[in-house]
């Protein structure tokens, strides 16, 4: 049983404001609604040195309205997902609010709802683990692989291509060697 009177409650909302809608929901979600998302990366992804192809693949959804990026993450990796934002003609923000909750790094959200059930993306290294690859071969991001790494990275899956960067013959006189398997 409530015993506040109306007088209490006005005096309570003029005091504190009015109480924010499914707050605890927006808490976990950058600010913005459930229901609005359509991709979330956790901190630890966005902080990968590659950039998530189903962010790129998101981004062509005509549904997107903005990226949302939680401001605890260092510029020097969220830059990445701003530059793409612009270079496909999406808006980004920096969110910074003590009170978000959870692991939540980057949203792609729209200015509806889409009730999407499955968000999240999956980790990077999860994912082409599952498909063969070897940890010292994920983990060379980044740097350059012979064409035999290549290769095999290009047969699991075409679009982490763009991540590695070819190892030339220049590149192998001079002395460099692949980062995955050190030929």
């Amino acid at each position: 049983m409530n015993n506040k009177s109306e007088l209490e409650k006005i005096l309570t909302v003029g005091i504190n404001g009015a109480p924010e809608f499914k707050y605890e929901e927006k808490i976990l979600y950058l600010g913005e609604f459930r229901e609005r998302v359509i991709r979330l990366l956790t901190k630890k992804q966005v902080e990968d040195p590659i950039v998530y192809p189903e962010i790129i693949e998101s981004l062509n959804d005509k549904r997107v309205s903005k990226i949302v990026i939680n401001g605890d993450i260092n510029s020097r990796f969220s830059q990445k997902y701003e530059k793409l934002a612009l270079k496909s003609g999406r808006r980004y923000t920096v969110v910074n609010n003590p009170d978000f909750k959870g692991e939540t790094g980057l949203i792609v959200v729209s200015n509806n709802a889409v009730h999407i059930k499955n968000i999240s993306v999956i980790d990077r290294e999860v994912r082409l683990k599952n498909m063969g690859l070897s940890e010292s071969l994920i983990n060379a991001a980044g740097n350059k692989v012979c064409s035999n790494c290549l290769e095999k990275i290009v047969n699991a899956n075409p679009n982490e291509a763009k991540n590695y960067k070819s190892l030339s013959l220049l590149s192998r006189v001079l002395g460099e060697h692949c980062k995955a398997c050190g030929r």
